[in-house]
């Protein structure tokens, strides 16, 4: 598990631009033969990813990034968040307490990177409620990329998603997407708007109004950020 956050975290510095790379003996030039070898290798990796990624059904919107920590951490035998954040976080997690929707929430992430504006942000978020039991998990919620770190406003919660944005809540102990606005492109370049509300089915409309007004409110809210575990 310790090996997966890790190799988690390499990926956001890397994409976040923050990564410096010191070697201390010179490194030989790369033959013409294992260039072209990797090359191969590469083309290959990248044909079995596209083969295992079905492409979304128009109508559909993609989460593309992220890490759903509920099959990976095991909170059995924790009674409160604290006992979440003490026994079970690995370093390198992430944490946060919000009111989400109708209830507290602790909000995990799988690793948080420096946003540049004082916070640690994450583009991958599980959430954990108190339950009848104790804490459960309810699920997570992915923004595309590091460009699009997850915020709050009024209790809701906002992702980037492809080229457009999503919006979730927390009702009677429940995830739910209460609306998503996004636009696609033909290969011609010609624009689709999407809405959807309440988890529903996509509908088609005139412009990119709904985008917007979903845009201003993510755009106007709370960047999350997390305490990371050491």
């Amino acid at each position: 598990m310790k090996k997966f956050v890790i190799a988690f975290l390499c990926l956001l510095l890397v994409g976040c631009g923050n990564t410096s790379v010191e070697e201390s003996t010179p490194k030989e030039e790369p033959t013409a033969e294992i260039l072209e070898e990797e090359a191969t290798d590469n083309t290959a990796d990248d044909a079995n990813i596209q083969a295992d990624t079905p492409a979304p059904e128009d109508g559909e919107h993609e989460l593309e990034s992220g890490v759903d920590l509920s099959s990976v951490l095991d909170i059995t035998g924790c009674d409160t968040f604290t006992q979440i954040v003490d026994r079970v976080l690995e370093p390198g997690m992430g944490y946060t307490n919000e009111p989400v929707g109708d209830t507290d929430a602790l909000i995990v992430c799988s690793g948080a990177y420096d946003n540049l504006d004082g916070n640690m942000a994450a583009i991958d978020s599980t959430f954990y409620v108190y339950g009848d039991d104790g804490p459960m998990c309810l699920g997570a919620v992915y923004s595309v990329g590091t460009a699009y770190p997850i915020a709050i406003n009024d209790g809701i919660i906002y992702v980037g998603i492809g080229h457009g944005t999503a919006a979730y809540t927390i009702k009677n102990n429940e995830l739910v997407e209460l609306e998503a606005a996004w636009v696609e492109y033909d290969t011609d370049g010609n624009e689709t708007y999407y809405y959807s509300q309440n988890g529903g089915e996509a509908e088609v409309v005139d412009n990119t109004e709904k985008l917007d007004e979903i845009d201003e409110k993510y755009y106007s809210g709370k960047i999350l950020n997390f305490d990371v575990i050491q």
